[in-house]
């Protein structure tokens, strides 16, 4: 008897959570942007390319969704043209870039509006930050190779073009907590789909 109520017990378990992750609705999307490094100034010349994220995204609630996204950027290295070494021997440095690589988690409240849909959005997540390499002479000088927290805030818009398919417009803010505290603004746009 005891064993039958506990199949009957976890058979009711298991419809109530199939019925509760069936009304749930999953989304996959990509951007391709532009990022600004703002840290010291910010002018809307400074956009460069290239900055692209992937995400998977679920509903929580009609206005709540989850997205955990993969990001990857290119961008100048933090100290790039600026005057390193002792005073004796300064070196200028040269270019060369960083690649940004980011998992994040956040939390989106949508707005809703017939086929348009805008948000404001926050969360955390894990930065990689790779410099390329450079001459033996600069590379004490150069950013850290390094693995860091950061956040990021913003705001999104969508228009659906079809059932299940979104056009997406994004503008996120990149607080990264490395050593030299990288601020980056990136605007980009690329589609979702629904299911």
């Amino acid at each position: 008897m005891a064993n039958r109520m506990r199949v009957l017990l976890l058979g009711l378990v298991a419809i109530g959570a199939a019925r509760a992750i069936c009304a749930q609705q999953f989304g996959v999307g990509a951007t391709y942007g532009w990022y600004n490094d703002i840290e010291k100034t910010f002018q809307l010349g400074n956009f460069r390319s290239p900055a692209w994220e992937g995400w998977l995204e679920t509903r929580l609630d009609q206005n709540i969704s989850l997205r955990l996204a993969y990001g990857n950027m290119h961008v100048p290295g933090d100290n790039v043209g600026q005057v390193v070494g002792p005073p004796e021997s300064p070196l200028v440095m040269p270019d060369y870039r960083d690649r940004i690589q980011y998992v994040s988690l956040s939390v989106t409240y949508l707005f809703w509006e017939g086929p348009f849909t805008s948000g404001i959005f926050g969360g955390i997540g894990g930065y990689s930050i790779r410099p390329d390499s450079i001459s033996p002479e600069f590379d004490p000088f150069r950013d850290a190779r390094e693995r860091v927290f950061g956040f990021n805030a913003g705001v999104d818009g969508s228009l659906r073009v079809a059932r299940q398919i979104s056009i997406v417009g994004r503008l996120t803010y990149h607080g990264i907590l490395s050593q030299t505290k990288r601020s980056l603004l990136v605007a980009s746009a690329g589609a979702e789909f629904r299911f």
